[in-house]
């Protein structure tokens, strides 16, 4: 990672949700999160002269990465808006990269919106929204490096209250983290979820691509890690729903592509090569 400079990953992510799968489901915020020469695309994309033939043909050239993280972002906003719903006024981002929620949810003008991540991420991405007010009611950078720092600690000098629920998005993080730091981050946000807090936390499946050529996988696996994004910490729907209890939370759903493109604009089918990553909205019932 370039200092002040977001991963790949992030960027390939920001610019799927500036693209979308309908005009609708367009993240505005994207522009102003990538560097300028992808935001003077994603600007022009949005604008009167861009053909219309565009964005379908986007979505085939990204190999479905455009419908994967269109349909993942909106089934987290959607599972926002459900916490944000049951009084829920805390909302704390892990690894929130170019995250844009801050900027573009209106329903979050009563919420204090707490953004964790690596410093020098963070610190490029405060430079690239230093003229742009967030609609949140208050938004507060933690810088935390998760493989060193200890979360708990950092949230509350931030003045985060954990007495109060909170709700917590940890999206595209877990595949790119050891277990032992997975669990040490879910120990942690355990210690400063109050009841009914809610967790929206996406992972992958040890199976990264459908089919039966596991040579894919492991090509896969090289790819990311040559890009300097290793793949560490897939899981199995019971290993992550395991996990999560023994930190007090239960699972209220756990869902992938197909369920998502069920509720939302996009294509599941379009989307297949993503499949492996999966999406898990639970509750803090009790201590772990």
């Amino acid at each position: 990672m370039r200092e002040g400079w977001p991963s790949l990953t992030a960027l390939a992510v920001a610019v799927g949700r500036g693209i979308a799968t309908a005009p609708e489901r367009v993240d505005r915020s994207a522009a102003d999160l990538v560097p300028p020469a992808l935001a003077s695309v994603l600007r022009w994309m949005g604008g009167p002269g861009a053909p219309a033939a565009l964005r379908p043909a986007l979505r085939v050239a990204t190999l479905g990465l455009v419908d994967h993280v269109s349909l993942r972002s909106a089934t987290i906003d959607a599972a926002l808006l459900d916490a944000l719903a049951i009084g829920i006024d805390q909302l704390v981002i892990l690894g929130a990269g170019l995250d844009g929620r801050a900027w573009r949810l209106p329903a979050l003008r009563r919420t204090t919106v707490f953004e964790v991540d690596h410093p020098s991420t963070q610190a490029g991405k405060q430079r690239r929204v230093a003229e742009r007010p967030p609609l949140a009611a208050e938004l507060r950078f933690v810088s935390v490096d998760f493989e060193r720092d200890a979360l708990s600690q950092r949230l509350e000098q931030a003045g985060h209250d954990a007495s109060r629920p909170s709700a917590w998005i940890w999206e595209g993080v877990t595949p790119y983290l050891e277990l032992a730091a997975i669990e040490s981050s879910l120990a942690d946000v355990a210690r400063r979820s109050a009841p009914r807090s809610r967790l929206v936390v996406s992972y992958a499946l040890p199976k990264l691509l459908p089919g039966q050529l596991p040579w894919l996988d492991t090509l896969t696996e090289v790819g990311f890690a040559a890009l300097g994004e290793p793949l560490r910490g897939t899981m199995s729907g019971e290993g992550i729903a395991d996990l999560l209890a023994e930190h007090g939370f239960a699972v209220l759903e756990d869902t992938g592509n197909r369920e998502w493109a069920d509720r939302h604009p996009g294509s599941s089918s379009m989307a297949r090569l993503f499949s492996a990553e999966r999406l898990v909205v639970a509750e803090r019932v009790g201590e772990p």
